[in-house]
């Protein structure tokens, strides 16, 4: 007669090599990722290959997901044991999708842009970042036609702004709001070397971008920690910041003798440490300051919405910072 372990055995379902296939390539993408993110983000890997394992990443969520199907299908028609790693492995291939589908998504919904600016008559120009763009990086061109219209109609929030402050008082909340971000500031109308970047107090300096051997440097990327808003208690002398249109913004021609200067730097994005360089503008007027913004990305052609979010955040908050305080210097 057989004993009880016989008989078990004798019914012991069969287990799916593609379900346990699935639940292995889900979870070995987990850490996949991790190297490629940190990887990128410390410098050891370079751009272009990190778009390269990004694909095959996806590759391998997708093969998992296929594989999980299968592992369903084995169980359904044959019985075969599949079920608990098959549903595990799709969970997490699911969860580590969802970012690349919302980024396809926004792929889709806006227009193939990586350079944004405030103004697209007189566009602010780059300067110090140039030292940093190789040929394999994106163009540094004025817009189109074209590339106007595309802006106007997916970013209408775009648009300088005009406070009715001095310069100086407007470029040291600029510079103030840039360090709270961690960008990496690059140069403000100053010689390279870890010069001053205002004589406004700020107590910020430029960063080289070159070194001895005269290549440029790889910048180190921004700590993110939480954008400390300065506060301002409102009072009488409260004014409402002038939004200004990238086209048509009429009244008089530039003066050539109007002071600008000009900000530099560096922001990348949270998660992958793609970088886009940022310039900021200022122009003196009689009554007040104009400000101006470009950002730009260094890869890729669609920026998926990035360097317009940039711009309106970084002015969302400079109003904010400079609400309630008076006129004058």
């Amino acid at each position: 007669m057989a004993t009880i372990d016989e008989r078990l055995a004798r019914v012991e379902r069969p287990r799916s090599d593609a379900g346990a296939w699935c639940k292995r390539l889900s979870f070995f993408a987990i850490p996949y990722f991790a190297i490629v993110v940190l990887g990128h983000r410390t410098g050891n890997i370079e751009t272009i290959p990190v778009f390269w394992m990004l694909g095959v990443g996806v590759l391998i969520l997708v093969a998992a997901l296929a594989l999980g199907v299968r592992g369903f299908l084995d169980l359904w028609n044959s019985g075969h044991e599949a079920g608990l790693n098959a549903a595990q492995g799709m969970f997490v291939a699911v969860l580590l999708l969802l970012p690349f589908l919302y980024f396809g998504g926004k792929s889709l919904l806006l227009p193939p842009l990586y350079d944004i600016s405030t103004d697209l008559e007189d566009i602010p120009s780059f300067d110090t970042v140039l030292e940093l763009r190789t040929q394999e990086m994106n163009a540094i061109v004025d817009p189109t036609d074209q590339i106007r219209d595309l802006q106007l109609r997916a970013y209408p929030k775009i648009s300088a702004r005009r406070y009715p402050l001095g310069e100086a008082r407007v470029f040291k909340a600029v510079v103030e709001l840039i360090a709270e971000k961690d960008w990496t500031i690059l140069t403000t109308n100053t010689e390279q070397g870890n010069a001053p970047i205002d004589d406004e107090g700020s107590g910020l300096v430029a960063k080289p971008t070159a070194g001895a051997d005269g290549l440029p440097l790889r910048l180190t990327l921004p700590n993110y920690r939480p954008v400390q808003r300065i506060q301002v208690t409102p009072s009488t002398d409260t004014f409402e910041s002038q939004q200004i249109s990238p086209v048509g913004r009429g009244g008089e021609e530039p003066d050539e003798t109007q002071q600008e200067r000009y900000v530099e730097a560096v922001a990348s994005s949270f998660l992958f440490g793609f970088e886009s360089d940022v310039v900021v503008r200022l122009i003196e007027e009689e009554e007040g300051t104009l400000v101006d913004m470009r950002s730009s990305s260094r890869w890729g052609p669609h920026d998926l919405g990035a360097n317009a979010s940039i711009i309106i955040d970084f002015m969302s908050e400079l109003d904010t910072t400079l609400q309630g305080l008076g006129e004058g210097t």
